[in-house]
C-alpha cells in the first residue's frame, strides 16, 4: 500500500514539475520529488542505495541554489493553480494505482522475488568487492583532484554573479 501512495506522489509530482515558474518553487518540487523517489527505492530495492541517490540529488540541488539565490529576481510565490492541479492528480492517480491493484497469485510470486533481491543488497556484499577496492580510492583521489583545481581557478576578487553589484 504504502509503494501505491509514494508512486502516485511521485507521479503527480512529475506532472507537477511543467507548471512551476519560480525557480525556487522548481527547486523545492524537485526536492520534495528526490525524497519520495529515495522512500520509494529505500522500500523496494536497498535502503543504502536510496540514501546515495538522495545525497546525491540534495547535492545537486545546494549548487542550483547557489545559482538561482545569486541570479534570479525575488518573485513572490503565487501557484495556487498549480497545487490544486498536483492535488487532483494525486488523487485521480492513487485510485487508478488502487483499483489497478489486484493482489494475484503473480503479484505475490514477484513480492518474493523482490525480497529475496532485497535481502542480498542490503546485507552489503554488493557495495564494494575487494577487487575493486582500488577502483574506488582511485575515484577518491580524482575527486579530491577535481576539488583543488576549482577552488584554485576560482577567483575570490571578482565578487558576486549578479553584474549591478559593485566591490568597494
Amino acid at each position: 500500500m504504502s509503494v501505491i501512495i509514494t508512486s502516485s506522489l511521485c507521479f503527480s509530482l512529475t506532472l507537477l514539475l511543467p507548471t512551476m515558474t519560480q525557480p525556487l518553487s522548481l527547486g523545492l518540487c524537485i526536492m520534495i520529488y528526490s525524497v519520495t523517489a529515495s522512500i520509494l527505492l529505500g522500500i523496494m530495492v536497498a535502503s543504502w542505495y536510496s540514501y546515495v541517490l538522495f545525497l546525491v540529488y540534495v547535492g545537486g540541488l545546494l549548487v542550483m541554489f547557489a545559482y538561482v539565490s545569486a541570479l534570479a529576481p525575488n518573485n513572490f510565490f503565487s501557484s495556487l493553480n498549480s497545487i490544486f492541479g498536483f492535488l487532483v492528480s494525486f488523487i485521480m492517480i492513487l485510485l487508478t494505482l488502487l483499483f489497478l491493484h489486484t493482489p494475484d497469485s503473480s503479484s505475490l510470486i514477484w513480492l518474493d522475488q523482490l525480497s529475496l533481491s532485497k535481502k542480498t543488497l542490503s546485507s552489503g556484499e554488493m557495495l564494494i568487492n575487494p577487487s575493486e577496492a582500488s577502483v574506488v580510492i582511485f575515484l577518491g583521489v580524482i575527486l579530491l583532484i577535481n576539488l583543488l583545481a576549482v577552488v584554485k581557478v576560482c577567483y575570490y576578487q571578482q565578487g558576486p554573479l549578479r553584474s549591478h553589484f559593485e566591490l568597494k
